[in-house]
């Protein structure tokens, strides 16, 4: 992990914890809420997991549950509602997670007995939010440095994310693994829409190549169609904008089109 995506990730965290603590005081989160959260007995295996980053967790969703930023609006929430996974679903997806910390920190829980795991990783291992924060409000200079570090990274998340499914497979060998894109994050009619959103499609590549070489029952799911008209700049937004606290990750709306995308796949 790069400096960069420590501090990030360091700078994300402590945010977090600042607003969930606040939240807690008002009693607007629940008493035994945890990171890493899970529906069920914690001593339950898990029938379906939901391992990766802040859209794994449901950022931008609302009404947070515990410090990794879990909403019940979020896509792995309304998966885990459904009829076949409602009793035995674990939601370990947290903010600023990288692919080393998926496979360091999300597995417990995962066996034979889990049918389905949901995966969505790889943007903080580019730094792409800063990369989206430096083409829209900085200089010409720094978001090309910024771009240059995601490029660097990119070089290493393929070979990393192939490792990473081959751990999930380890523990969870009966499962079906969907892997999720990222959708692009600015509407065409945004003047650095150019810059960020090929920086999304280079990220999704290299993601759907490390499935293709997982084997079987390893899926890709891409989202960019689903997201289509719904970027930041367009009439019906389906990302949060700056100033938002959580800008660049989706809304309620945008994770129900996660979600149906995923369940297309299955």
């Amino acid at each position: 992990m790069t400096t960069l995506s420590r501090t990030r990730r360091l700078t994300t965290l402590v945010g977090a914890s600042i607003l969930v603590a606040s939240a807690t005081v008002f009693g607007a989160l629940p008493a035994q809420a945890a990171p890493g959260g899970s529906k069920g007995p914690a001593s339950e295996k898990a029938s379906y997991a939901a391992l990766g980053d802040s859209f794994a967790a449901g950022v931008g969703g609302g009404d947070y549950l515990d410090l990794c930023l879990t909403s019940p609006s979020g896509y792995a929430a309304d998966l885990a509602d459904d009829p076949s996974r409602s009793q035995h679903a674990s939601l370990r997806g947290c903010v600023g997670a990288t692919v080393e910390d998926v496979v360091a920190s999300q597995l417990a829980g995962l066996d034979l007995r889990t049918k389905l795991v949901t995966l969505t990783v790889g943007a903080n291992d580019l730094g792409l939010e800063a990369v989206t924060e430096a083409c829209l409000f900085g200089t010409v200079e720094q978001c090309q440095a910024a771009v240059a570090m995601a490029q660097v990274e990119l070089a290493q998340l393929g070979p990393e994310l192939v490792a990473s499914l081959a751990a999930v497979r380890a523990v969870a060998p009966k499962a079906t693994i969907v892997v999720t894109g990222y959708p692009l994050l600015l509407d065409s009619s945004v003047p650095q829409a150019g810059f960020v959103n090929a920086g999304v499609l280079a990220l999704n590549e290299a993601i759907a190549s490390a499935v293709a070489l997982a084997g079987d029952r390893v899926v890709y799911v891409d989202v960019v169609n689903a997201f289509l008209g719904h970027g930041i700049g367009s009439a019906d937004p389906w990302i949060l904008a700056p100033p938002d606290l959580f800008a660049f990750h989706p809304t309620a709306e945008g994770y129900t089109a996660y979600a149906d995308a995923i369940r297309s796949a299955l």
